[in-house]
């Protein structure tokens, strides 16, 4: 199916990338129909008359392109895709019943495409091999084979570092944690079980201390060669900063026994025997498909799982699963003691060994105790105000549960008998602090005036100790920030003030800064804002005071709408007891919970929803498919908790959209996969002639084409066989990639069609964040600036190239500072994009995309700045992520608001204000694309939050299904 539609595409966007010329004699390299094309398209263009057809219809060379490139991608297509390594996947194959990647053999429309591009014989250079990708290096490399001379060698090593003065002085604290006094218990039991539990409350030392003891012991005791210990962590700066703390501790820096590995950053450790290297979930499942079985670990600890991140969840399973294969791999599971039961059940009740804490005492106050203790006020319009947006959140809440939108108005505005009764059984509480109780009613305290109310009154009444503070996200870090400095400007001081503040979160550079690790000066307090990284991720010694908002930010996804919802939900109290157990490390410790004990013991359940039941499943799709794992729901449901049938239906419709799935099922099946085009006629034939009035027909009515043609609820999947998929050649190429399927399709046609950079700016924003950083007060000016640097293309996409295009146009740092403060731009933002941007690039590189690592290389870069081929390399990559935006008029024949409309399955949508195309007020309709789509706390319609506007031909050629039926004399999608 895929050939003479990418035959078609690659005609289409080497249309677009073309540049004219004047010379007579026909551009070289073509051949046999392409000349006889060729000459016929001269001939068109010197006739005079038709200017129309001549603008939108000019020859066809191939100027400007990577043909090369492109000529290998149709190979790719034409000869079979590698497959895994016979010696490990037959292995699991025969053993699990795991079927490898099928082949095809060379069909009629593969030939017509070799005639099309000319004699083929090198294939697409991105192999699946062991040793193309760089994250594969370290495991191929040297595998585990057993060497005396390495582990005498070892052996002596390790006791030279523990005699060492620096390991000698670190030893102190460290045989002071918990877990040191379990040493040999916890070695012993894991030298004897294959896979074991460990459970231990937060400071226990488990994260640091079991890879240590596991090393030393194999070290010791002579098996150093066959020693190579992985542990994994849910986050980077995690990651990073317990391989750091690791290599600290004994005695080394970073990259002698102990590495790390996160994405796109890596330090090796020396030799990979005898090692400890700490990376993210994702990238020990990438080696999976070179390494199938994990021949060349000893020791998988995989750190958090209670946490129930989707991709931890994925790991296990895949643990599980080769777990009989490998008898000597030793897995070590380290959770919190929370809920260590379910997974000691899901590995058929292995061993399970438990940490005790050393924390002191936690007093704990919620937010009635919060309230009666520091004297918090609010006038009573603030308190109507906080009442207003309590019941349209707990409004949105009940309509997620399926309840009518009357039902959830009503009891939105109505508090339960049980909530009043509490209410009323409380004492010592002023009128206002009870009327600011009903108000939040059964939920938590939602702004950020509380919190720095609540630092102020440590800060005040205590000499010493560190506060952390739990906020959702981003922007609630800045908002506590900027109240704490206007309340009192001194004291938060960047520079002179006695109170340091440390914002706590991944993107945010000062999370890698050392000293919010260590104690803080005599005459300084320290207070630390944070996530929920800093719940069991990062541990910080000396907080003894924690304010927990009692609001978590989580992705949910609706497959009914097919749209991801980013909202700030009430914690668990699992979540809470974490929290807590922050404080009281080196003294007695209080933690302020800002929602009441109501909520806490009535409203709050125990855990959150497991991430693999609330996120898009696409990346999981993938890699089982890449590892031949066989059907999806099969794998899926051996998970410790299954996605629903509905949200693996809809990540399937959408592999097969973007093709990189495609479906396996017989010539008399309902959907025939194999056919792009279905035409509705009388004869079922349609000839050039009418294909090109249909084309004519598209130019003249834009309406032509629906939205119902592109809805993917149009995909019917049969029970028997919904799940029968295999990976496209495209899909083996996507799924090799660290990245979003579809920003990895833009990524690869930004390097076949010589654009690049622009495309590497928006791959990069995509994936990283908005380079925008935008005063609330000074909003109207900040989107004027985004329309100038827009340069009216009516792409938010087009915005990102440009900026950055222009930053690094710029040749002094205060010009760059300059046009930063102009364009409400975040410079360290910038940075980070241009850095991304060169491991993109690298990425790219590696896998032979481009021929050189550079992003500005002018060979692929020759059609940098072409707008069209741009608008049509964001439809190829992003679809099927259109809508359609119909104008709307008033009975005078004013503009009003139009309606936006993605496919009728997922119903409206509206424009963010943030976007270029936020006020558009089209004549006509017209379409566009598309990346984040996401259902707001505010707002009744999902949120568009970058779009660009593209023509129609592009989305014809990189839509899906097509249907085309005659109405009278013209052809209507």
């Amino acid at each position: 199916m895929f050939l003479p539609i990418l035959r078609c595409r690659v005609v289409f966007l080497t249309y677009l990338s073309m540049s004219r010329t004047n010379k007579s004699h026909r551009p070289p390299g073509l051949k046999g129909k392409e000349i006889g094309l060729w000459h016929a398209a001269q001939s068109k263009n010197r006739c005079k008359g038709d200017l129309d057809y001549q603008t939108k219809f000019a020859p066809m060379p191939l100027v400007g392109l990577n043909l090369p490139k492109i000529q290998s991608v149709i190979q790719e297509f034409v000869e079979p895709v590698p497959e895994l390594p016979k010696t490990s996947n037959e292995h699991i194959s025969s053993m699990c019943k795991l079927p490898t990647l099928s082949t095809s053999k060379q069909t009629p429309e593969e030939d017509e495409a070799e005639e099309l591009f000319g004699e083929i014989r090198d294939c697409f250079d991105v192999s699946v091999g062991p040793c193309s990708d760089p994250d594969q290096m370290l495991l191929t490399k040297e595998s585990l084979a057993r060497n005396p001379d390495i582990d005498h060698e070892l052996c002596l090593s390790m006791r030279n570092c523990m005699n060492s003065a620096a390991y000698m002085k670190i030893s102190k604290s460290r045989c002071e944690l918990p877990a040191y006094q379990f040493k040999e218990d916890i070695v012993s039991t894991i030298r004897d079980n294959q896979v074991v539990i460990i459970s231990g409350e937060t400071g226990c030392g488990k994260t640091t201390q079991v890879p240590q003891f596991v090393l030393e012991d194999q070290v010791l005791g002579g098996n150093g060669s066959v020693t190579r210990i992985i542990v994994t962590q849910p986050r980077r700066i995690s990651a990073v900063s317990v391989a750091e703390r690791v290599a600290t501790e004994r005695g080394q820096s970073i990259g002698s026994s102990v590495g790390y590995q996160v994405r796109l950053e890596r330090r090796y450790p020396q030799r990979p025997h005898g090692s400890i290297m700490f990376c993210t979930t994702g990238i020990i499942l990438q080696w999976f498909r070179s390494d199938p079985l994990l021949k060349n670990i000893s020791h998988i600890i995989v750190d958090e799982v209670h946490e129930r991140e989707f991709l931890c969840d994925f790991l296990l399973c895949m643990l599980k699963r080769i777990a009989p294969l490998r008898p000597d791999l030793r897995i070590v599971l380290m959770s919190a003691t929370i809920n260590a039961e379910k997974f000691v059940e899901y590995f058929d009740n292995c061993p399970k060994f438990e940490i005790p804490g050393r924390t002191f005492p936690v007093k704990t106050y919620y937010l009635e105790d919060v309230l009666r203790e520091t004297k918090f006020w609010l006038p009573n319009n603030a308190i109507t105000a906080l009442c207003r947006d309590q019941s349209r959140t707990l409004k949105q809440r009940l309509l997620k549960s399926n309840l009518s939108k009357k039902e959830a108005r009503i009891l939105s505005y109505g508090k339960s008998p049980e909530f009043n009764k509490w209410l009323h059984s409380l004492k010592g509480l002023s009128s206002n602090a009870i009327e600011i109780l009903r108000s939040v009613g059964e939920d938590t305290y939602p702004q950020t005036d509380l919190i720095a109310h609540s630092v102020e009154h440590i800060l005040q009444n205590t000499q010493s100790g560190a506060i952390l503070v739990f906020v959702p996200g981003l922007v609630d870090i800045k908002d506590v920030i900027r109240s704490l400095r206007e309340l009192n400007p001194r004291r938060y001081d960047d520079r002179y003030g006695s109170v340091r503040i440390y914002p706590l979160h991944s993107r945010i550079p000062t999370s890698r800064d050392r000293s919010l690790f260590e104690p803080s000066p005599k005459d300084q307090r320290k207070v630390i804002i944070a996530t929920n990284i800093a719940e069991t991720s990062i541990t910080i010694q000396d907080v003894v005071y924690v304010i927990d908002c009692g609001r978590i930010k989580v992705t949910d996804y609706d497959p009914r709408q097919n749209t991801s919802t980013l909202t700030a939900i009430l914690v668990s109290k699992a979540n809470a007891a974490q929290r807590s157990g922050r404080a009281g490390r080196v003294q007695p410790g209080i933690c302020y919970h800002l929602f009441p004990s109501y909520v806490y013991n009535n409203v709050m359940s125990d855990f959150l929803q497991p991430e693999m039941l609330r996120v898009r499943l696409e990346d999981v799709i993938l890699r089982i498919k890449l590892l031949g794992l066989g059907r999806v729901k099969s794998f899926l449901i051996n998970c410790l908790d299954s996605p629903s049938e509905d949200a693996i239906s809809k990540t399937l419709i959408f592999l097969r959209q973007i093709q990189a799935l495609k479906l396996i099922k017989s010539e008399t099946s309902n959907f025939n996969a194999s056919h792009s085009i279905k035409y509705h006629e009388k004869s079922h034939k349609v000839n050039r002639k009418s294909l090109r009035e249909f084309s004519e027909a598209v130019k003249k009515d834009v309406n032509a084409i629906g939205v119902d043609s592109l809805d993917s609820s149009c995909i019917h999947l049969d029970s028997t066989d919904e799940d029968d998929d295999e990976l496209t050649p495209l899909g083996v190429h996507l799924a090799n990639f660290p990245l979003d399927p579809q920003c990895a399709k833009l990524l690869i046609f930004g390097a076949l069609f010589g654009c690049l950079e622009p495309i590497l700016a928006v791959a990069s924003c995509l994936t990283f964040r908005d380079p925008f950083e935008v005063p609330l007060e000074k909003q109207q000016e900040a989107d004027r600036c985004r329309i100038e640097l827009s340069q009216n293309s009516l792409s938010d996409h087009w915005v990102f190239a440009t900026v950055i295009q222009s930053y690094q146009g710029l040749n002094s740092q205060i010009e760059r500072h300059q046009f930063c403060r102009r364009y409400f731009l975040n410079e360290h933002t910038i940075k980070d994009i241009i850095r991304l941007m060169n491991d993109y690039a690298q990425l790219l590189y590696e896998r032979r995309y481009i021929g050189t690592p550079k992003p500005n290389d002018s060979n692929a870069n020759c059609n940098q700045w072409n707008i069209n081929l741009f608008r049509a390399i964001m439809c190829a990559a992003l679809y099927p992520n259109i809508v359609k935006v119909d104008p709307r008029f008033t009975k005078e024949g004013k503009p009003k608001v139009p309606v936006i409309m993605a496919c009728p399955s997922e119903g409206r949508a509206n424009i963010h204000p943030s976007s270029v195309n936020s006020k558009i007020q089209p004549t006509e309709p017209i379409w566009m694309v598309y990346f984040t789509k996401t259902k707001l706390e505010s707002g009744s319609y999902p949120s568009i939050f970058d779009s660009t506007v593209i023509s129609l031909r592009p989305l014809l050629f990189f839509s899906g299904n097509i249907e085309i039926s005659k109405v009278s004399a013209l052809y209507y999608c």
